[in-house]
């Protein structure tokens, strides 16, 4: 009795200590793998970066001395991307989120590198391009580092690392703006599109450098304040600013307003060294940033590793004296109690299962012979097996009575319905034969509705039928024309003067199924009738399609909620048990009735929004319930090769 739990405990306390123990690891092996990574990433983003500039540059003036920078900067990249690719590579080792799939996604960019380097030197790229497919594959560096934040532990390292992502895009922005300027620089001209984007990129480093400055440590606070007073900074904020605020030349004579000038107010060699001096400050901010975090979450780690093993002791001590004070007290009782667990088992485990099955089923059942009580004294124990005998008699009990009682009440209802559908089919007979002997318009009109209403009371006798799992007594043997089954389901519906068939191809249902499909069909035509408004249409349409036929009746009414839609679809694609003794006040019996037919002949209904604002709903019937002319409806589909009958020896409509 206490060897399982004391077992457990143990279980548990090795489980527990060794994920534990392996959480501590994996923020050790996070933190080390996030400071490689930012190390063998950060080189791989810097020759990137020299690379964008220098193919901007190339893109704009096409010389030679331009072209000998842009390989002198591939080879640079290339030759670190070999050199750090092993210890990137090693990411992707690591189980840890999402790292090891972004790593793999910038490897998979970087292959397409040379495609990108051939499009450039065969000219098929401007500068716009070929700067947004370099800052694509930067992104990706982004991505990585991205990942790297999201796996550091606590609360304020993760802050941080997010300050320094913060800072990455802000570098990232300037690279950027840098590389767009030198390749117009290089041009000669600046259009009006690459103002634009220089002024975005130049606004957003700014604002993501304010953004950050109250989130950065001291240290990179201090640094950030010596990067904004040193001469670098300032002059390419000076040169950016002349860039984007250029006045406009004026044309009043050709345009009538102000033209855009393209001109630069600035030279190459003032603006390359403005971006040299300022961008190694930029990148020294965000590393400095990431570093910091890096450092509070290898000291997290450190303390969890700590608080991890010495909690591991104490529960352990506390465990094994809890466990040799249980053993002493519990001793005498180990048998008893063993031999009281198996049979609850047994019990609980085979023979009220069974007991339940056979209730279900609706065969007889005595609880005290099958299921004789649990004898174990008169003490503890035995009191509380006297207490299990009492619950579970009291529970099998009342399972054996819901089922009698769910028996007898479907009994009664479907006897109810069957009498009443048969005096329903004597009421049609008798009106048919009335209707045939007068000659009265007026007359002949009423009774013309009191067959309609009679109709519409057989359906509903039918509804108790289907759903207390019986069949209705309507039955075709001979196959229907699609369009009369359309036909017959309208004539159902109360209002069916508001119903139009738009459409009907020629086929023909089968025998056996015709009836359900007239009632189905009628139960979704109802319904569209009386949840739209008195003088609106509903349409029916039904055309073939690759698995059947698709009929769609379409109402204009109020439509449901997407809720209560997904309910009713849930009900019509898995019809739930139905009992008539746990029906509501007010049941709506037309889904539970269209969603066993549906069931019954492999039918599938869906609701859905009508374009109309109203519900569409849509029955697609199998190919197994039709047939392209009556002749193969006569037969199953393995039997088509046997002869039809003659078309004289089929049934009429009813």
């Amino acid at each position: 009795m206490v060897l399982i739990p004391s077992l457990g405990f143990l279980l548990l306390w090795a489980i527990l200590t060794a994920a534990s123990t392996l959480g501590a690891l994996n923020l050790i092996s996070s933190v080390r793998d996030g400071r490689a990574g930012m190390v063998a990433f950060g080189a791989i983003a810097a020759d990137l970066r020299y690379e964008r500039a220098q193919t901007q540059v190339y893109l704009g003036d096409l010389a030679t001395e331009t072209r000998a920078d842009l390989d002198r900067g591939r080879e640079r990249a290339d030759a670190t991307f070999a050199r750090v690719h092993a210890r990137t590579g090693a990411l992707l080792d690591a189980d840890r989120g999402e790292l090891p799939r972004r790593v793999a996604d910038f490897f998979t960019a970087w292959d397409e590198l040379p495609d990108l380097r051939a499009a450039v030197d065969g000219g098929s790229l401007t500068r716009e391009e070929a700067l947004r497919e370099y800052t694509a594959l930067l992104d990706g560096i982004l991505l990585v580092n991205d990942a790297i934040v999201v796996q550091l532990y606590g609360d304020s390292s993760r802050a941080d690392g997010v300050t320094a992502l913060e800072l990455l895009r802000a570098h990232d922005r300037f690279s950027q703006a840098g590389a767009l300027l030198s390749g117009a620089l290089a041009a000669g001209e600046m259009n009006h599109d690459e103002t634009a984007h220089f002024t975005f990129l130049s606004a957003s480093y700014r604002d993501m450098l304010g953004a950050a400055q109250p989130n950065m440590t001291d240290r990179v606070r201090a640094l950030d304040t010596q990067m904004r007073e040193s001469s670098p900074w300032s002059a390419a904020e000076d040169l950016s600013l002349k860039v984007v605020s250029r006045s406009p030349v004026s044309d009043s004579t050709e345009l009538g307003e102000a033209a855009f000038n393209s001109r630069i107010p600035t030279d190459a060699t003032a603006w390359k060294q403005a971006v040299a001096g300022t961008d190694p400050l930029l990148r020294g901010l965000a590393q400095s940033q990431f570093q910091a975090a890096l450092d509070v979450a290898w000291g997290s780690a450190m303390r969890v590793m700590v608080i991890n093993a010495a909690g591991s002791l104490i529960a352990l001590g506390v465990g094994a004296i809890g466990i040799v004070l249980a053993l002493r007290s519990s001793r005498r009782l180990t048998g008893r109690l063993h031999r009281l667990h198996d049979e609850t088992l047994e019990v609980a485990d085979t023979r009220l299962p069974a007991i339940v099955a056979k209730a279900q089923r609706g065969a007889r059942v005595d609880v005290a012979a099958e299921l004789p009580p649990l004898m174990h004294g008169y003490d503890e124990i035995g009191r509380v097996a006297d207490a299990f005998n009492t619950a579970q008699r009291t529970a099998v009990g009342s399972a054996v009575k819901q089922a009698e009682i769910r028996e007898g009440a479907n009994r009664v209802f479907l006897g109810i319905a069957y009498r009443n559908q048969a005096l329903v089919q004597r009421q049609l007979q008798l009106l048919d034969e009335i209707e045939s002997a007068e000659d009265d318009p007026e007359t002949l009109r009423k009774l013309f509705q009191l067959d309609h209403l009679t109709t519409r009371s057989r359906r509903y006798a039918d509804n108790l039928i289907i759903l207390t799992g019986a069949h209705s007594t309507r039955r075709w043997r001979e196959p229907m024309p699609v369009v009369d089954v359309l036909r017959a389901a309208l004539s159902e519906t109360e209002d069916f003067e508001r119903v139009r068939l738009k459409s009907a191809p020629r086929a023909w249902v089968r025998g056996f199924a015709a009836a359900d499909v007239v009632h189905l069909l009628a139960e979704l035509v109802e319904n569209a009738t009386q949840f739209s408004p008195a003088g609106s249409r509903v349409d029916v349409n039904s055309s073939s399609i690759h698995n059947g036929l698709s009929i769609e009746v379409e109402d204009r009414g109020l439509g449901m909620t997407e809720a209560a839609c997904d309910a009713a679809n849930r009900t019509l694609a898995r019809p739930p048990e139905f009992d008539v003794m746990a029906l509501p006040d007010e049941p709506r019996l037309g889904l539970f009735v269209v969603a066993r037919l549906a069931a019954r002949h492999g039918v599938r209904v869906r609701l859905s929004p009508s374009p109309y604002g109203g519900t569409q709903a849509c029955a697609v019937l199998p190919w197994a319930l039709l047939a392209d002319t009556p002749a193969d409806a006569l037969v199953p589909r393995q039997e088509r090769s046997a002869p039809p009958r003659p078309l004289s020896e089929r049934e009429p409509l009813p």
